[in-house]
């Protein structure tokens, strides 16, 4: 890592690429559902009026116009919350997009819980669940302001459906800016040979620290930052898993089928080690701060390093046996 510079608000870091993007691509146009000052579209709106189109308040037109969009030959961004995205507009995401494979760019801004402000009902604990089941989809999430400029435009480039899920937080941009940065590979952050830690999202800082604190107690954690959920990079994941023995996977999302389950699969099916899954546990999250609902939720730093604990006793045991 290079020393991390001040925290950016993801949202300006996506609209900046979006617009740095506008003025190399003239294909490239942003669809929204009235939420530009949120999902920061309308920096784009600025720029490129003639390329922006707002549908209002209509999530499944909001795909739909983008399905359409893309049929014409152009690049279509479309923007709004990702549980609006994913489940208010599960439909046409599956059938216009998904099913016909139309190269329509999914960002599904406010992930997590990074809308709970507005109500629980507002946070995206289960939009990776749902686009992973998607045939053909790719699934990225997005983890600082040098990732985001990355991705948008890697999937612009990309032929296909992609889902990028955003984050309303600001984050500290921590990559490497000659990180070789490639859809469907993970990053390795950290070097360890005890434990490691697979992570994405802002929970890729949190997951670097409980690495700090594991070290103070003498275990020795690699940390693998795996944005893409789909497809895996199962190569790297499968050569951690057999050079540590054990995983703990940290993400922002219901346990249920996002990160963790997908790792827990390729485990169970390619080197069998313990796995265990730090996030939402199955449960609907309250309203508050940020940083108070991963307290409350079993998703502090604390909560990583004594997941990473267990598992190395669970090691201990298969070695054992």
């Amino acid at each position: 890592m290079n020393n991390m510079v001040a925290e950016k608000d993801m949202r300006i870091a996506y609209g900046e690429a979006l617009v740095q993007l506008g003025h190399e691509n003239a294909d490239i146009v942003v669809v929204d559902a009235d939420m530009s000052p949120g999902t920061m579209t309308c920096f784009f709106k600025d720029e490129f009026p003639e390329r922006f189109f707002d549908v209002g308040i209509a999530e499944q037109n909001l795909v739909g116009v983008g399905a359409g969009l893309s049929l014409s030959g152009l690049i279509p961004f479309i923007n709004t919350y990702a549980w609006l995205l994913t489940l208010r507009a599960g439909d046409p995401l599956r059938s216009l997009v998904a099913y016909p494979q139309t190269n329509v760019k999914v960002i599904a801004g406010y992930g997590g819980l990074t809308g709970s402000m507005d109500g629980s009902t507002h946070s995206s604990i289960e939009d990776l669940a749902v686009v992973r089941a998607l045939p053909g989809m790719t699934v990225m999430v997005a983890s600082d302001a040098s990732y985001i400029h990355w991705a948008v435009r890697a999937i612009a480039d990309f032929k296909g459906p992609v889902y990028l899920r955003l984050s309303r937080a600001k984050t500290a941009n921590f990559h490497e800016q000659d990180c070789d940065f490639q859809i469907g590979k993970g990053i390795k952050l950290k070097e360890g040979k005890d434990l490691t830690i697979f992570c994405n999202g802002l929970f890729v800082l949190k997951a670097l620290s409980a690495a700090e604190l594991l070290e103070k107690q003498g275990i020795d954690a690699s940390v693998v930052e795996i944005h893409t959920i789909k497809p895996l990079d199962k190569i790297l994941i499968v050569e951690e898993i057999a050079k540590t023995g054990a995983a703990i996977v940290v993400e922002e999302h219901n346990i249920i089928g996002g990160l963790g389950s997908a790792i827990a699969e390729l485990a169970g099916e390619e080197h069998p080690v313990p796995v265990i899954r730090v996030g939402i546990a199955d449960t609907f999250c309250g309203t508050g701060p940020y940083e108070e609902l991963f307290e409350n939720y079993g998703l502090s730093i604390n909560d990583i390093v004594d997941a990473g604990v267990r598992c190395l006793k669970l090691k201990d045991l298969c070695l054992i046996q």
